[in-house]
């Protein structure tokens, strides 16, 4: 604040105070009005009907020791069975994420469970915030008591655990954001010894914080590979993300268990792996 001419005390008022007070109370609030107006407003990926929010994560540069490491996380697996074989294609150690009550997840976790190449995860649906809305069987609300949360949940981990690692959570932009809530699921995940990588689909998450928090491995995402369908928008996608592991050693991406998807994974990774990438399993990345 600039210096200026002191006015004699006699002459000042005794609201002067009380003034100042306002000004400053108001200037802060036209402050926060401006940081959030500014705030990214761009959607991103598609999932049926909803978008998703385009969050970026700040990147922290890490030492650079050898090989590059760069996990990619493939969700809604269940949805579709013939996509599966396009995945194996791949053959890398890609994490698949099934969507716990979609129709084909059973079936095809039981037979990927028996295979070594892929890294299985629960891919939790989660409570998103309105407009949004989830249809997904087995989805844990903000409004369930906390009895409510823990036995829908040990219901959507049946027939998965104990063969999965971990889990991620599918939408959740409310859920994620409420800490009493997110302590709740939290506590069954540790109890289960359970990691959890937080999608980041809110920038209020606390997922991952509340994970380290508590001593439960976890990670999060730095970005979405497909939130625009078209090859050439996920072949940039993965471009980015090789860069941001350039910078922080190590990067994840989560992308979507769709036709261009892997299509593109399958070209693109042998490339990538030419500039000094290993594709690891998420795990390998947990914090």
């Amino acid at each position: 604040m600039s210096k200026r001419n002191r006015i004699p005390e006699e002459r000042l008022s005794p609201f002067l105070p009380l003034l100042l007070f306002l000004v400053l109370c108001i200037l802060l609030a036209i402050t926060g009005i401006l940081r959030e107006y500014r705030k990214d407003r761009t959607v991103g990926p598609v999932i049926g009907r909803l978008k998703l929010p385009i969050i970026k994560k700040k990147i922290i540069p890490r030492e650079k020791t050898g090989k590059l490491q760069i996990a990619f996380i493939i969700d809604d697996v269940g949805w579709n069975k013939d996509i599966i074989k396009e995945i194996e294609e791949i053959n890398r150690p890609l994490t698949l994420s099934f969507l716990p009550k979609a129709p084909y997840s059973k079936d095809i976790f039981e037979a990927m469970r028996k295979k070594d190449e892929f890294e299985l995860i629960l891919h939790l649906p989660l409570e998103p915030n309105p407009p949004a809305q989830s249809y997904d069987k087995g989805l844990i609300k903000t409004k369930m008591t906390d009895e409510e949360i823990i036995k829908q949940f040990n219901e959507d981990i049946k027939g998965y655990y104990p063969h999965i690692r971990g889990l991620n959570n599918h939408m959740g932009s409310s859920f994620t954001s409420d800490e009493e809530k997110m302590r709740i699921l939290m506590e069954e995940l540790r109890e289960k010894r359970l990691f959890f990588v937080d999608s980041l689909t809110a920038k209020q998450s606390k997922g991952y914080t509340l994970a380290k928090e508590m001593g439960i491995k976890t990670a999060q995402r730095d970005i979405f590979i497909d939130n625009d369908s078209s090859p050439e928008y996920i072949q940039k996608q993965v471009k980015e993300l090789v860069e941001i592991s350039r910078k922080q050693g190590k990067a994840i991406g989560i992308g979507h268990a769709r036709r261009n998807t892997i299509s593109v994974l399958k070209n693109i990774i042998p490339e990538i792996e030419k500039e000094g990438v290993e594709i690891v399993p998420v795990s390998s990345l947990l914090e």
